[in-house]
């Protein structure tokens, strides 16, 4: 006579229940539910927030500053011009030399007004642009690092482990 085939487990077969309970208490005691230290990491979602948050404050507070840095130097610009003028035509200073250092003063600041510009633009785009990836790596990762929260767990597992 053929030997018996082997016995067909179902999902709710208790002998399949009691397997993956016993192999899941196993693993539990064998390796204390701590996480390799490959895995290990010092920054936190909340951190990584917090980092990004600190660079849009930074660089809205540097458009700001570069705002009044191009205001102050195209000012500079208008008094050295008014300053060259006044000096030429009350106190007779019209030589080549002193014209062209009061001249080369106000084309610096011409520049530093251009550049303060660039600079406002530059700055507000990076700050936008910390806001929208605080914004993506949240939406990302906050509902994994709330499931491992309302699982017991301390630290969730990489969304790439839960991809098939």
């Amino acid at each position: 006579m053929p030997p018996n085939p082997p016995a067909r487990t179902t999902p709710g077969d208790p002998r399949l229940r009691r397997a993956r309970h016993q192999a899941a208490r196993t693993a539990t005691q064998t390796l204390g539910r701590h996480m390799d230290d490959q895995h290990a990491t010092e920054i936190t979602l909340d951190n990584a927030l917090d980092q990004y948050t600190q660079f849009a404050e930074d660089g809205f507070t540097t458009h700001d500053q570069a705002l009044k840095l191009a205001d102050r130097a195209r000012t500079l610009r208008g008094l050295l011009e008014d300053l060259a003028e006044d000096l030429a035509v009350n106190h007779n200073l019209i030589g080549p030399l002193f014209s062209a250092a009061m001249a080369h003063m106000a084309e610096s600041m011409d520049l530093v007004a251009r550049m303060a510009d660039e600079m406002q633009t530059s700055s507000l785009e990076a700050a936008e642009g910390a806001e929208a990836a605080a914004n993506e790596l949240n939406d990302a990762y906050r509902p994994y690092t709330a499931a491992a929260a309302d699982a017991g767990l301390s630290t969730p597992s990489a969304p790439i482990h839960n991809q098939s």
